[in-house]
């Protein structure tokens, strides 16, 4: 059984670890040139740097933000953050999954969390970075029916960055649990 909680300061280093080893995947399924895995790196080591250096400051001391992890048999095993652009849109962040973890619906899990929150707090829509070499990221957020509304090439290399958004419609569900809030 999967449980989705909120991020407790005692996950920091399993967060850190679930979201290195997800892109460290990423860049050797995906990445070949130097130049595109040096791009990939300065990225990594920047959320690493920023938001995920602080996660309590960065989401949950942050209006309108939160972030989750996903506990299976005790063991953190997945993360998802949702960082408030303005008042009507919100981002969601470092949503990543351990290897031996994935496919089995975790990232849903994560996700129905984290846009149930957004909805809670009364987004219109939500947002997600995603590349071209993540064919997996993208097939998911077309599933969960996320359209693309913009992107971004890197010069001289492979990778192109996609912004992807889908509106947030009116909870229906009155079976749905709405998500702890951080104030």
């Amino acid at each position: 059984m999967i449980d989705i909680r909120l991020y407790r300061s005692r996950d920091y280093e399993a967060v850190r670890e679930i979201f290195s080893h997800a892109q460290d995947d990423f860049v050797q399924s995906y990445l070949h040139s130097d130049e595109d895995r040096q791009d990939y790196n300065e990225y990594v080591i920047g959320a690493l740097a920023r938001d995920l250096a602080d996660i309590e400051r960065s989401y949950l001391q942050h209006p309108g933000s939160n972030f989750w992890v996903a506990v299976q048999d005790g063991e953190t095993v997945g993360c998802i953050g949702a960082y408030q652009r303005d008042g009507e849109e919100a981002e969601i962040r470092r949503l990543a999954v351990l290897r031996d973890a994935r496919r089995l619906g975790i990232a849903s899990q994560l996700l129905d969390h984290a846009e149930a929150f957004c909805r809670d707090y009364g987004y219109l829509r939500t947002i997600a970075w995603t590349y071209n070499h993540m064919p997996g990221a993208i097939a998911f957020l077309r599933r969960r029916g996320y359209r693309q509304v913009e992107e971004h090439a890197f010069p001289h290399t492979s990778l192109t960055l996609y912004l992807y958004a889908q509106d947030l419609q009116p909870a229906t569900d009155e079976s749905t649990p709405a998500p702890a809030r951080q104030s």
